[in-house]
């Protein structure tokens, strides 16, 4: 969705407009992604993954919801965290989907 031609990028005084609906789409899009990443987070800490106690072998996401207060950068925001999940879910898609289209 985010690839495809909006007219509104070429012009941007018709951006307004959003003559296509791109902005509609990806606004909805954007929230149906929130919700599921919401979700995500909730089970991953419902299920003791939270990052409050040391595991043998913490996951990528435990990794994430660690409290790092001891160090520099402090802890990261859900927000953040979900955005860094989405672009772990949908990193290369655009650039496969690009390579089949012309290939």
């Amino acid at each position: 969705l985010a690839g495809v031609f909006n007219i509104g990028d070429f012009i941007p005084s018709l951006e307004w407009l959003d003559l296509q609906g791109v902005a509609r789409k990806m606004k909805k899009l954007h929230a149906r992604f929130d919700k599921f990443l919401g979700k995500f987070l909730e089970e991953h800490r419902a299920r003791g993954g939270g990052g409050g106690g040391e595991a043998k072998h913490a996951d990528f996401l435990t990794v994430l919801l660690q409290d790092d207060t001891d160090g520099e950068g402090g802890k990261l925001t859900d927000t953040e965290i979900k955005a860094l999940l989405l672009n772990m879910f949908t990193a290369g898609t655009d650039t496969s989907s690009s390579t089949i289209e012309w290939a």
